[in-house]
């Protein structure tokens, strides 16, 4: 499961509880309980386990033999954009002859451009970088070195975007547009926060202690989902976020076994995972895990061995537990200045909701433009 999400489905394996001692072996019995829940993708049941391990060995995509290699990510936008027209030209073959026509005429429809106030060039380009070779696995001076974005791979990772939003959420989207407004009151229970360090990398926040707990319990689901797919696209439309990738940054909380693994439901769960990480076309450089009670240092030992060697090391955890310790770490990582004040229980240099407040600052000022823009036109 992905780090916002498996976290919440569950105590410290031998730390002591409101809910009382939980032995190693009683936090495994449960969690192999958990996995092999059913839940639903596109239609069809499976247990969780197996759709957690399909969607964590999406998280990078695959080169595939016969690939199309490409020198630039602008090279693979004309290609990308035809390749819409084509399904969108099916999609309409599909929707002349269908009993039960899609709410939706393209493809487009299903992506909130107008709403981050993006172009579908933009959009394009996002999943194009995103299949860009990681530095490491170039061959400086090899004939391959120039071609480092696997058009193929971006193709791809767009059909599992499309397919994605068209099972979650088209049917909500042609009723009611996603946007900040839709979604705030989710937002006061996640209380989730981004932010941007001084040389281009991108922290995705997540702090249990600061999440709404019982408002989880109570929020609807689907506002849920659609909460995370509105921050999503807010990360997926960060330039810093597409070229140098993400730091997810948890503070657990010490969450508790049995009292954390009720608060979402395995299929809301399996969907924010699949988003997250099968869809998501950013790329994760590290998930740093806080407050970690040990029964998640037994999942994640139950997980690795199924995990890619890149995904291995890029999940870490930090035992710094002292305030003193968390500082200085996390002041060591990413800079103070690009913490939110109070998160993982330190001190910050940005206020709360910094993200929000700058995602409506630049969108007045792109809606003054477009404004005027028209206004010329005219």
């Amino acid at each position: 499961m992905h780090p916002f999400t498996m976290t919440i489905k569950g105590d410290d394996a031998t730390a002591a509880s409101s809910e009382g001692e939980v032995s190693a072996r009683e936090v495994t019995r449960e969690m192999t309980k958990m996995f092999q829940t059913e839940v639903t993708d596109k239609g069809k049941k499976k247990s969780l386990w197996a759709m957690t391990m399909e969607t964590m060995g999406m998280a990078g995509g695959k080169d595939g033999e016969g690939d199309l290699w490409l020198e630039t990510p602008e090279e693979g936008v004309p290609m990308l954009k035809k390749y819409i027209r084509d399904k969108d030209l099916q999609l309409a073959e599909e929707q002349a002859t269908a009993k039960k026509k899609l709410p939706f005429n393209s493809w487009m429809d299903l992506v909130p451009l107008e709403e981050f106030h993006v172009s579908q060039t933009t959009f394009l380009k996002s999943f194009l970088k995103w299949a860009i070779k990681d530095r490491e696995d170039i061959v400086e001076g090899s004939e391959e070195a120039k071609l480092v974005v696997n058009a193929s791979k971006a193709r791809r990772r767009l059909d599992s975007y499309f397919d994605w939003m068209k099972e979650n959420m088209a049917e909500d989207l042609a009723k009611n547009p996603l946007t900040l407004d839709s979604v705030m009151h989710v937002q006061k229970i996640w209380e989730l926060q981004a932010s941007t360090t001084e040389d281009g990398r991108y922290c995705w926040w997540f702090d249990m202690g600061k999440m709404d707990l019982e408002g989880i319990k109570t929020c609807d689901h689907h506002d849920q989902l659609r909460y995370m797919v509105w921050f999503s696209h807010l990360v997926m439309f960060d330039s810093n976020a597409q070229d140098n990738g993400i730091l997810l940054i948890e503070d657990l909380d010490q969450i508790g076994f049995w009292s954390a693994m009720t608060l979402i439901p395995p299929d809301l769960s399996a969907k924010m995972d699949r988003l997250t990480i099968g869809v998501l076309p950013v790329k994760m450089k590290g998930i740093y895990m806080l407050g970690a009670a040990r029964w998640m240092h037994i999942m994640i030992g139950i997980m690795k061995p199924f995990l890619s060697k890149k995904m291995k090391e890029r999940m870490i955890m930090v035992n710094e537990e002292e305030p003193e310790e968390r500082q200085k770490y996390i002041d060591g990582l990413v800079g103070r200045e690009c913490i939110p004040d109070g998160f993982l229980k330190i001190q910050g240099g940005i206020p709360h909701d910094d993200v929000i407040a700058k995602f409506k600052h630049r969108a007045k000022k792109k809606e003054k433009k477009a404004a005027k823009k028209a206004a010329a036109a005219s």
